[in-house]
């Protein structure tokens, strides 16, 4: 089973620390992390079955983690971010931290990508949409870097977005 590097667990606690503007009130998804992203689709965009998911989290922010993912993947919504957050602020926020992040341009109403090179390489796209924020981790295949794990993180989602935005 995947565990995170404490790398990794670092970064995305120094990410959301940066996380600017108001957030909306609690609220109940219509959503969870689970089911944004199947079993089926994530096996159609990377052409392995990750196996079945593992659910955590409740409320506004819900995760869920593939154990039979090879590389390991997980996924985390929330509910409650500000639909009025700025374009590009998280982005600046990041790389004034010196983070190795770039936007990504024509997914969701925000898009940011961060490169976590290391013991483990991974990548990660946070992806607004609307009062959404759908992150998306992946390790990267073996002997790859995590910029290695650009297009198959854009691909999720992308496959994610339709169920975002249909969820209001």
């Amino acid at each position: 089973m995947w565990s995170p590097s404490p790398a990794l667990l670092s970064l995305v606690a120094a990410v959301w620390a940066w996380v600017p503007g108001r957030t909306l009130p609690a609220q109940s998804p219509a959503l969870d992390a689970c089911s944004v992203l199947t079993r089926e689709e994530i096996a159609a965009v990377s052409s392995q079955d990750p196996g079945d998911p593992d659910p955590g989290g409740s409320g506004p922010s819900t995760t869920c983690r593939w154990g039979g993912a090879a590389p390991a993947a997980r996924i985390a919504l929330y509910a409650n971010v500000d639909p009025e957050e700025p374009k590009g602020l998280a982005l600046k926020q990041l790389l004034d931290r010196g983070m190795n992040a770039r936007a990504i341009a024509d997914l969701g109403d925000d898009a940011v990508f961060l490169a976590a090179d290391g013991e483990t390489p991974s990548g990660t796209v946070f992806v607004r949409v609307g009062h959404w924020r759908v992150v998306i981790t992946r390790n990267a295949e073996p002997k790859a870097a995590a910029e290695s794990t650009l297009p198959t993180l854009t691909a999720l989602a992308r496959a994610a977005i339709p169920k975002l935005r249909r969820a209001g």
